[in-house]
Formats: C-alpha cells, sequence, structure tokens
C-alpha cells in the first residue's frame, strides 16, 4: 500500500496548500486588500441567497473542468484570494484554487463570471471565490441521482492512464451500486501494489467521508461485476461471536466474563467491515483472576481477527 500513502499525501498537501482554513470560517484575501469586501461570510450568503455582485446564481453543485485560482471579484485581472496560512507556512505565495477533484456550489452570477463555494471535499466549504464560466460544467446523474463520473474527473498517471475507459466505468458502477460510495474521491485511484499481478492490474478507489474511509478494490474488467457491500453484522451477534472469541483465548473458558454493557465499543462501515472492542476477566493458569481486552475484527458475519491483551 505504499503507492496509496503516497498519493493520499500528495494530495492532502495539495488540498492543504490552496485551501487551508484561516480559522474564520471565511476564504480570505490579502492583507490590506482593498477589495476584501467581496468575500463573504458563505453561510450569510447562501441564507440570504444575496450578491455584492451581479445577481444570484442557480445554487446547484457544479463540477470544475479545469484548475483555475479563485479570484476575489470577477475578472481575469482581479486579485487572487491569497492562502495565507499556506503561504506563511511554506515560505512563498500559495492561492486558493478548484481543479477536476472539486465540485462547487453556484452562488452569483456576473457576465461570464461566477462566484462559487467548494462544496466538496467538505472540509473546504469555507473557501469561496470567483471563476469564469467556462470552468465549470453540469454534473450528469442517473435516475437515482448519482454522480455520473467523466474522465476529466480523475488524475491519471501512468499505470491508469492506458486504462481510461475501463476505471471511469467501474467507477461510475461502485458509485451507483455501492451504497457508502455515494461519496468518493477519484483523485485516490490509483495502482494496487500489493494484490496487483503480472498481467493483472487491481485498482482501488476510496469511498466515505471522515473517519469511515475504506478503499474499494476492482479490476478494469469488472464492469459487470457487482458492487453492493454485504451488510455488516449486527452489534447483538458481534458480542455473542467476540464472547466465544474470548473464551476459545481463555486458560479457563469457564471462568471468563464478558463485558457486554459497560466497556462495549462497537462501529460498522457501509463496506461490511466492522469492529468490537469490549473487556473481560478470566482466571490464568495460577487460578488469578485476571482483566483482559479484546478487539474483534468482522468482515460482514464472519470474525477475521480477535486480538486480546492483558488490561493495564
Amino acid at each position: 500500500m505504499r503507492k496509496f500513502v503516497l498519493l493520499a499525501l500528495l494530495a492532502g498537501v495539495a488540498s492543504w496548500i490552496y485551501f487551508e482554513d484561516d480559522g474564520k470560517g471565511t476564504a480570505v484575501t490579502s492583507a490590506g486588500n482593498s477589495s476584501s469586501s467581496a468575500v463573504q461570510n458563505t453561510s450569510t450568503l447562501a441564507a440570504r441567497n444575496e450578491c455584492l455582485t451581479g445577481k444570484p446564481g442557480t445554487g446547484v453543485i457544479l463540477a470544475v473542468a479545469s484548475d483555475y485560482e479563485l479570484r476575489s471579484a470577477p475578472g481575469e485581472e482581479s486579485e487572487r484570494i491569497k492562502n495565507i496560512k499556506a503561504s506563511e507556512s511554506l515560505g512563498r505565495t500559495h492561492y486558493h484554487r478548484v481543479d477536476t477533484s472539486t465540485s462547487v456550489r453556484h452562488l452569483c452570477v456576473d457576465g461570464d463570471w461566477a462566484q462559487v463555494q467548494i462544496a466538496s471535499p467538505e472540509w473546504l466549504t469555507h473557501v469561496v471565490g470567483w471563476v469564469p464560466n467556462t470552468v465549470l460544467r453540469q454534473i450528469e446523474r442517473t435516475a437515482s441521482g448519482t454522480h455520473v463520473y467523466v474522465e476529466s474527473d480523475f488524475f491519471w498517471d501512468s499505470d491508469t492512464i492506458q486504462y481510461k475507459p475501463e476505471i471511469v466505468a467501474v467507477v461510475n458502477k461502485i458509485a451507483e451500486e455501492h451504497d457508502g460510495c455515494s461519496r468518493l474521491d477519484t483523485g485516490t485511484v490509483a495502482l494496487s501494489s500489493s494484490r496487483s499481478k503480472p498481467n493483472d492490474p487491481v485498482f482501488f478507489i476510496t469511498c466515505g467521508t471522515g473517519s469511515r474511509l475504506f478503499n474499494v478494490w476492482f479490476r478494469p474488467s469488472d464492469a459487470d461485476k457487482t458492487f453492493k457491500a454485504p451488510p455488516a453484522i449486527t452489534r447483538g451477534d458481534a458480542i455473542v461471536a467476540c464472547e466465544n472469541a474470548a473464551k476459545s483465548s481463555a486458560t479457563h473458558p469457564s471462568t471468563v466474563d464478558f463485558s457486554r454493557i459497560m466497556d462495549v465499543a462497537f462501529w460498522a462501515r457501509e463496506d461490511g467491515r466492522a469492529s468490537l472492542e469490549s473487556t473481560f476477566t478470566a482466571k490464568n493458569s495460577f487460578n488469578l483472576e485476571l482483566k483482559y481486552k479484546i478487539r474483534c475484527l468482522f468482515d460482514s458475519n464472519t470474525l477475521i481477527e480477535a486480538n486480546v491483551v492483558e488490561a493495564g
């Protein structure tokens, strides 16, 4: 997974460079900029549907067709919106920008220009600025409302570029069928070094948001495959399975007293993976009662891993 980590870091750096929050929930311009009044509080703007320049836009979510550095006002000569934190941290000037991995909300329009607010990634929604209308494009959707991705939504490298049509087709199938992939990051598509074999490439894409990120692996020929994820195990069934695992690990299984309420932590993801953590007491080979922690990992209803350590 070395390549995935590298790509994630690169994507994170790029996002941080251009979209670092200024801590106030607003887009920022350089200090002393007389056009700073054009940078509006995004929540107020959206709520009031007001525009300091031009007229209200459609309010719909649009895709970005090409990279562009956001302007503080309509016009190519308008000042670019400086990313103050990134500039100070890196020692050179950086500006807020949008690219093909970004989607935006159409706030205002002034002739050939549109004011937009970042819609995704969700942690960049404080960023607002002006772009030419030509930078934006409508998002095609399926009958069920799922985003239809096109080649320009992806970052292509030497591993993926020869499989463009196949990858686009499979990713759209994943987005349509996988319950946890209604939000996915096309910028994470990459070759899996651990799962690929000569003449048998395997790729992955990252779905979800925040702490609920997960990867879906696929081959270019998987357009006919079903990507609907199996349901995760229920909390009750996970407790039973984890308790049995605790008994299997104990020297004296009959002495196991498994915590089913107080120390139980359970989570499940949309890809069918789930985890349960709890504690139990049991007697060891010296007939001393000790307390242990246990963590059970499930893939759907199958227990795939159980780790037991003595509680400190």
